[in-house]
């Protein structure tokens, strides 16, 4: 006898397995497709293939620009991890974890993703009052400590960022293109990027970059924390640990690839 759980848990299962074959019609050689076209490569009702591209969409599993249909930010971000996951998170992880267990602050890299940066690693803060951030999570470039980090030392970060439009998060976002050259200039010169409420009001960030065995900039080492806590004066100190930290990951993945 089959039990209504059952049932529930079948057509469930039927779902996801749809969904999944509709994400599948995309691919490198075609990264957009109308509806008429996932039916034809499918099979598949087209009320159904309506019906999951709705829910898709919603989900930002797909995008759609009128008719046509490709590939969202949700999965790109996912692709970033994975293609980022397996030398940068081996070398990472300890450091991360070193970092986090000195400062007591949420920690974690970063890697970007056009006008966006995905986090890619994280350790929560030791406190009761944190920055909880969490893996493949999606924030923009241009408000924090790491997205200054990616556009100081990337220039097809910066016109990313440029081309997406300076925002206003909150009343301290740089929306100003000339403030924020000044600032990145600041970063190249300290080598790190500290950001006061930037993204959200009461949290501040620390950030370093991390580069490849090329010398570009793969990923960002960053701190959130709130900001009675992370204030420019613990910055201040706190930033050799962050930027030693970041230099130390560099030199795991210039290892790495030497072997």
């Amino acid at each position: 006898m089959v039990t209504d759980g059952e049932q529930a848990g079948g057509s469930s299962v039927q779902v996801v397995r749809k969904s999944a074959r509709i994400l599948d019609c995309f691919s490198a050689t075609t990264p957009r497709l109308r509806a008429a076209d996932i039916v034809q490569a499918t099979g598949l009702p087209t009320s159904t293939v309506a019906r999951i591209l709705r829910t898709l969409v919603g989900e930002n599993l797909l995008q759609r620009q009128g008719q046509e249909y490709s590939i969202g930010l949700r999965v790109t971000a996912w692709s970033a991890a994975a293609k980022a996951g397996s030398d940068l998170i081996a070398a990472a992880g300890p450091h991360v974890t070193a970092l986090r267990d000195l400062c007591r602050e949420s920690c974690g890299i970063y890697v970007r993703q056009g006008a966006s940066r995905v986090s890619v690693l994280s350790a929560e803060s030791t406190h009761s009052i944190i920055y909880r951030g969490y893996v493949g999570q999606i924030l923009p470039l241009q408000a924090g400590a790491a997205g200054k980090v990616f556009m100081a030392y990337d220039d097809q970060a910066l016109a990313a960022a440029l081309d997406d439009g300076l925002k206003a998060f909150t009343p301290h976002s740089v929306t100003d293109r000339q403030v924020l050259d000044k600032e990145l200039d600041l970063v190249r010169e300290r080598g790190w990027a500290f950001a006061e409420e930037e993204r959200e009001v009461g949290l501040n960030s620390l950030a370093a970059p991390i580069f490849g065995p090329s010398g570009t900039i793969v990923a960002a080492l960053a701190v959130g924390a709130p900001s009675f806590r992370l204030t420019a004066a613990t910055v201040e100190s706190l930033a050799d640990d962050v930027t030693a930290s970041a230099g130390a990951i560099s030199r795991a993945l210039l290892g790495q690839n030497r072997t």
